[in-house]
């Protein structure tokens, strides 16, 4: 099923999963921080009202998007993975409620900013924008008609302890090998809401309307569209040094546009690709990796 809110968001978590993929030394870390505006009561006082869990339910598929606005200027996206867990993207934020509508800012690092803006509606639900926002470009300057509406569902403004919480890792850090996984998993994402609106896959980057590059420090990530684009689409992420293993991510268009998607990891490290997986068979609904890969959960 297509990610909830799949084309407001998937540009943003793309821009952060980049900056995740840009390694720094653990002991010398990009602070997490914005340039500090002037405080007014009336900035404090949205701050104040922002603080605890906001949620997003897509009425089709259920999925949910959860920011958790924390003390400190702390920010949480909590987004879904293929696998019904769960990830929290941390990162910092600020607002300013001198303009009209207010302004957001929301940092991965010093240098990965994204600008949007958001209010309060009358029903107290908080409404941000978040389609076409992504680090480095533009702030919005007016809602689209697919702003997205939160609920505030809890005062709490700490993670859960059974999702992991995902920050800049130093390059030797097992952390890591989430990253591939989590940006072939947007990826996956994005094409499976392309398709089920056009009826075949995107062949770039650009058709699928994300404003973001496909290449980090570590990694080289490609579209690989198979014929008519109206049965398989691949992603492929081939590692730029030694020690690093491949990811293959597939989306299958199936029987009555049943989607099946999956991703497969090289089971030792390897910059090469000499096969793409192939569709489930006999009814299943997994995908079947090329040799040398195995299926990931």
């Amino acid at each position: 099923m297509p990610h909830i809110l799949c084309k407001n968001v998937i540009g943003l978590m793309l821009g952060f999963a980049i900056a995740l993929g840009t390694p720094v030394n653990a002991q010398s870390r990009i602070p997490l921080t914005l340039p500090q505006t002037q405080p007014t009561s009336e900035t404090d006082k949205f701050t104040n009202q922002l603080l605890g869990q906001w949620q997003s339910q897509d009425p089709k598929t259920k999925e949910v998007l959860t920011l958790i606005f924390a003390h400190n200027n702390q920010l949480f996206l909590i987004l879904p993975t293929d696998d019904g867990s769960s990830i929290a993207i941390k990162a910092t934020y600020q607002i300013s409620a001198t303009k009209q509508p207010m302004e957001l800012d929301m940092a991965l690092t010093s240098s990965d900013i994204a600008f949007t803006i958001f209010e309060f509606t009358p029903e107290g639900k908080l409404r941000v924008e978040l389609n076409g926002v992504t680090p480095g470009k533009p702030r919005p300057q007016e809602f689209s008609s697919t702003t997205a509406i939160f609920d505030n569902i809890s005062a709490a403004t700490t993670v859960p302890e059974n999702i992991e919480v995902i920050e800049l890792e130093s390059k030797n850090n097992q952390a890591n090998r989430g990253i591939p996984i989590q940006y072939i998993t947007i990826l996956n994402q994005a094409q499976q809401a392309y398709y089920l609106e056009k009826g075949k896959f995107a062949t770039n980057i650009e058709e699928l309307g994300i404003g973001t590059n496909l290449e980090t420090e570590l990694y080289r990530y490609q579209i690989v569209p198979v014929r008519d684009r109206t049965d398989r689409v691949t992603i492929t992420a081939q590692p730029k040094e030694e020690g690093l293993n491949s990811y293959i991510g597939a989306v299958f268009a199936i029987d009555n546009q049943k989607i099946v998607t999956g991703i497969c990891e090289s089971e030792v490290p390897a910059k090469s690709l000499s096969a793409m997986p192939n569709p489930p068979v006999s009814g299943a609904l997994v995908i079947q990796c090329p040799v040398g890969f195995r299926m990931l959960p």
